[in-house]
């Protein structure tokens, strides 16, 4: 088939899970099928990433990039505006002309046999495909998370921000889910609140490159707890803040030489601050290889309050055989099983006790190590999550 699929941006570098997600999927699926693949790119600074995709059978369709920059004064007045509209920011801010244009020309010259929206945020502009089956493939029920925001954000403004966002994103969603040939859920949680609004749901868990992650060996430290991920969301930096600020003190009292390592790109100056005022806190930003942190960590953390979907953090971790502690929500959409391949906590103090009773009992530790590592051989390797999603891709078109 000739698919086109619509998204953000290039999947790559992968430095976040939605970019994991998408490549790992779309590039075994390019094997099988024609995929165009539509989305803003900055040339010729992106041009790397586009040869990336290129190398990997997929066709780039760049759309040039006007819109306005983040986190600039402009950008905080758009999100102000956005206030008085019933549109979610989401399609003020990526809905644009340049855009629609392309599509539109696109379609008309090309007819794809399919049409896969890679972001919920994105199906408005399906409006523009006519007569032709549409796939919306969502990462996470948005408003969920931001919802989420909305209840557990760290400061007034962010729970503000999050039930105002939460509604009119919600909206998006009943409206654009049932209108689409089939959803694609990465969680059972997120395909039974999608099928509540009428829709057609698939479910593709989220997956690791199951030897990519296991090739690497380092020494391990014994001191060192490791929290991978990427702190340009909301719901990953209130994570931060919330292990730095109420779990790593109570962890501190029993370890004092204790060092957490805070490993991804974009942490905000508040992320940044933690390393200057505690030297055995470590925020690294962008790295080029995750695997050597994760490799030399005594085990993995993830102190989610927001979330949704499922977290390809737990599943890289475990694929390195580490030892991993989250939140339930955390570790949302995974077939985990609490005490036998991960421990979950959702206090400061059990949270805690749990980290030290990982650090102080190696056989607890190993045994959720190797528990993890089979968990995620026997379900969540992508080759086998990619011919589902072919199959999907399959049935639609002979419909």
């Amino acid at each position: 088939m000739k698919v086109l699929v619509i998204d953000e941006w290039i999947p790559w570098p992968l430095e976040s899970g939605k970019k994991i997600r998408t490549f790992n999927l779309i590039s075994r699926l390019a094997k099988k099928h024609e995929i165009i693949y539509l989305s803003y790119v900055s040339l010729p600074e992106e041009y790397d990433k586009v040869k990336i995709m290129e190398m990997n059978g997929i066709r780039v369709l760049p759309v040039v990039d006007k819109r306005t920059v983040k986190w600039t004064p402009m950008f905080y007045v758009e999100v102000l505006r956005n206030f008085i509209s019933q549109d979610p920011f989401s399609s003020q801010y990526h809905i644009r002309k340049e855009y629609i244009e392309q599509l539109q020309s696109f379609l008309e010259q090309e007819k794809p046999d399919l049409v896969h929206c890679e972001w919920t945020n994105y199906a408005p502009y399906l409006r523009y495909v006519h007569n032709i089956p549409c796939v919306i493939s969502s990462h996470n029920v948005e408003s969920d998370i931001w919802r989420r925001l909305g209840q557990s954000g760290s400061n007034t403004i962010k729970r503000i921000i999050g039930n105002n966002q939460a509604k009119k994103i919600e909206r998006l969603e009943r409206y654009w889910y049932p209108k689409v040939e089939q959803c694609i859920a990465v969680s059972p949680e997120d395909k039974k609140t999608i099928e509540s609004y009428g829709a057609k749901v698939a479910l593709v868990d989220n997956g690791v490159d199951l030897e990519y992650y296991s090739k690497s060996s380092m020494e391990i430290d014994v001191n060192s707890i490791v929290f991978t991920a990427s702190f340009d969301t909301f719901s990953n930096q209130d994570g931060a803040e919330y292990f730095v600020q109420r779990i790593y003190p109570i962890i501190k009292e029993n370890r004092p030489n204790i060092d957490i390592w805070l490993v991804g790109k974009d942490p905000t100056d508040k992320i940044r601050s933690f390393s200057r005022q505690n030297p055995h806190i470590h925020v690294t930003g962008t790295v080029e290889d995750v695997r050597q942190y994760i490799a030399r960590s005594i085990l993995c953390v993830v102190p989610l309050r927001i979330g949704g979907g499922s977290r390809l953090k737990i599943l890289e971790a475990l694929a390195m055989k580490k030892a991993v502690i989250s939140t339930t929500i955390g570790a949302e959409g995974l077939k985990i099983t609490h005490g036998k391949n991960i421990l979950l906590a959702d206090t400061p103090d059990v949270f805690a006790q749990s980290v030290l009773d990982c650090l102080e009992q190696d056989s607890l530790r190993n045994s959720l190590a190797e528990e993890g590592y089979e968990l995620v051989a026997k379900n969540y390797d992508w080759e086998r999550l990619a011919n589902i999603q072919d199959n999907i891709w399959r049935n639609i078109k002979k419909n």
